[in-house]
């Protein structure tokens, strides 16, 4: 019959006549199963079925988790018995005398080795057996058990038994074993090595062993399954000459220092979140103390509030003690469940097989990239938290408007560990800036973050500047007399709002939930794009027709005047560097640099125009929004271009958190984009 036949599909005739069409593709998924449960059954204890757990052996060769024997122990009835059944083969097991420091369980006498060192391999097995029965003067082992004692002939190496003729016929007569290869007891008496090696025999074809390796359907096979069901097959390999290609390659080395580095990255991670887990208990103890202190000061009327603002604190403490020590313990977990998979790649390596060890690495590959996928994810996901205690600022000021004693809020910080000149930026959610009370569409011509993670934005065409708590709630908006240009927050807890048209900057409190005044300061100038520069301004001021980048204080007066230059359009935007002290002013199509003695750096221009508003991270990188062409540029230090941030507003505006990674943009409409830059 020609190959042309051979696909046809098979109809009710021809299964009548027998079965040998499509013979291939049934049997590639029955042999991917028993691949998948001889891994499964090598990796997973069979009390628990999940991974091993620092594995332990038994006499009988059977594995399990230390916790899950000690608990089958002690379920058993006469727990203090001298043996104990196997939970599998129930084959009885001596157990270990305790000692005196452990009065939990009685414990198997277990390896201390895991995985597969504490599990005899088939070769140590076979090599047992066989040494046995050549010590025996080479007698049947059916017939020994019977209490007969006849010569053995011929040697299985599937049932690691020695056979006399009768059992020889009896054995090849049985369904169940008649495909076992046997081989003559002389030829494994003078050739053990080879014998032992190539005991895995092929369950569909009789007699065959298999000794090769297909990679594409990623299990084993014999040369009649390549002949029949594999000639397609791009690449076969040879399980003996693949095992030594690896080690050659350190194939197996690699995946272990991949392991190693994921167990290091979590261990990192774990301990961090340690110290914050024991930072917060302690937070938690001094914010109370400075609570009891506080209360003090005033009338015994507060002493309600006290025990309010107490179980308050001790409820939000709580729930992220919690929070933290579940995150510890998935780590934990994360953890050990990488280091029992290094172990059993290491002792795999000393001990196995050629067909384990093989086996064994394709199978550890996946379970390689998905321990490092989530070691980065656990970095990636990791906030350092804090406990933050914000008085309320009418305690301070008059007793009697008291309503609570003061806020409490967790402060989470990204760790960064990663340039972010590497990274990408990716959206983390939207903000509604339209709020009850708006009469027009809004226009967000800047916005600033503060440390604790407020967002204030200023309303351009509603005349108000809004401001948003680290989360994107709502918190306090307040009504301006005319349009604002910029916005700052300062470290204390204040805001500074640009008011061109006035000719004032507005000074207000962000301290507790609500925008309050702190006062005005008139200046001779207007005052458009505006930053914090060591809690001062730093400004772009428009003057007589000039243009200047200036530095004012806090009363309205301008300490220094960096550059001045005749210009009636362009707006631009600021930013302050205070490691190395440098200042940055982006107008139209370029961005200029001074140090902070006034001198120029650098000036460079780029093809995007129309350069906005700008933001400066924690590791010196600038971001700069090109409102023509919609995106945000991220510049070095050195003033070269890294890279184009797409956005889907045209930019008025941006804000990069301090010490963290979160990017706000604002633009016009009332859609605030937040982004985290991972």
């Amino acid at each position: 019959m020609d190959d042309g036949k051979m696909d046809v599909s098979r109809t009710e005739t021809e299964s009548e006549i027998g079965e040998t069409f499509k013979l291939t593709e049934p049997r590639l998924s029955r042999r991917r199963s028993s691949i998948n449960a001889f891994s499964d059954e090598l990796l997973n204890c069979q009390l628990c079925h999940s991974r091993f757990k620092n594995p332990k052996s038994l006499t009988c060769l059977h594995s399990f988790c230390e916790t899950c024997l000690d608990v089958f122990i002690a379920k058993l009835p006469g727990a203090k018995n001298r043996f104990f059944p196997c939970p599998v083969c129930r084959e009885l097991n001596p157990v270990r005398k305790r000692s005196d420091e452990d009065e939990m369980s009685f414990k198997a006498p277990i390896s201390t080795r895991s995985s597969f060192a504490s599990l005899p391999s088939p070769t140590e097995r076979t090599e047992r057996t066989m040494a046995l029965t050549l010590r025996n003067d080479r007698r049947c082992d059916p017939c020994t058990e019977n209490g007969e004692t006849i010569q053995a002939l011929y040697w299985c190496p599937t049932c690691r038994e020695a056979l006399c003729d009768m059992c020889t016929k009896s054995h090849r007569g049985m369904r169940i074993t008649k495909t076992h290869a046997l081989m003559d007891i002389d030829d494994a008496r003078e050739r053990p090595t080879r014998m032992i090696q190539s005991h895995e025999i092929c369950p569909d074809h009789r007699g065959k062993l298999l000794d090769m390796y297909c990679q594409n359907h990623q299990y084993p096979v014999c040369a009649t399954c390549v002949a029949v069901g594999h000639r397609h097959c791009d690449t076969i390999l040879a399980t003996a000459r693949n095992n030594r290609k690896a080690r050659s390659k350190k194939t197996n080395q690699t995946l272990q220092q991949r392991l190693r580095h994921a167990i290091h990255i979590v261990e990192s991670v774990m301990s961090t979140k340690e110290n914050s887990h024991s930072r917060l208990i302690s937070r938690k103890e001094s914010i109370l103390d400075e609570v009891s202190k506080l209360k003090m000061s005033v009338i015994q009327l507060l002493d309600e509030l006290e025990e309010k603002m107490k179980d308050e604190i001790d409820t939000v403490a709580r729930d992220y003690e919690d929070i933290l020590q579940s995150k510890v313990d998935r780590s934990r977990g994360l953890r050990d469940s990488i280091q029992s998979s290094l172990t059993i790649m290491t002792n795999n390596l000393d001990n196995g097989s050629d067909y384990q060890q093989v086996v064994a690495t394709q199978t550890m590959r996946d379970e390689v990239e998905k321990f490092e996928l989530m070691a980065d994810e656990e970095r990636i996901d990791y906030k350092d938290v804090d406990l933050i205690f914000t008085p309320d600022e009418n305690l301070v000021r008059l007793a009697k408007l008291v309503d609570r004693m003061g806020y409490v809020e967790i402060s989470e910080k990204r760790e960064i560990t990663k340039p972010f000149r590497n990274c990408s930026a990716q959206k983390n959610g939207i903000l509604n800036g339209k709020i009850k009370g708006d009469r027009n569409g809004c226009i967000f011509n800047s916005v600033d973050i503060g440390e604790t993670g407020d967002i204030i934005l200023s309303d351009f065409n509603n005349c108000s500047v809004k401001l948003f708590d680290q989360f994107g709630m709502f918190r306090s908006s307040t009504k301006l007399n005319s349009p604002p240009r910029g916005v700052c927050l300062f470290p204390d807890k204040m805001a500074a709002i640009a008011l061109p048209e006035e000719g004032l900057i507005k000074l207000m409190s962000t301290e507790g939930k609500f925008l309050s005044h702190i006062r005005e300061l008139a200046t001779s100038f207007k005052a458009y794009r505006i930053c914090n520069f060591r809690n001062k301004l730093m400004g772009i001021l428009y003057s007589k027709a000039c243009r200047s980048l200036s530095i004012v204080e806090r009363n309205g007066r301008i300490e220094k005047t960096i550059t001045r230059k005749r210009d009636y359009k362009g707006l631009g935007g600021v930013a302050y560097d205070p490691v190395k002290n440098y200042m940055y002013m982006s107008d139209r199509d370029a961005i200029t640099c001074f140090n902070g003695a006034g001198k120029q750096i650098f000036r460079n221009t780029y093809r995007r125009t129309d350069l906005r508003g700008m933001a400066l991270d924690c590791q010196g990188n600038l971001y700069v929004c090109s409102h023509d062409s919609g995106q945000v540029l991220q510049i070095g230090p050195d003033g070269a271009l890294v890279k184009s941030i797409l956005v889907p507003v045209s930019p008025q505006d941006v804000a990069i958190e301090p010490m963290g990674n979160k990017m706000v943009v604002v633009g016009l409409g009332e859609i605030v984009h937040v982004y985290n830059l991972i």
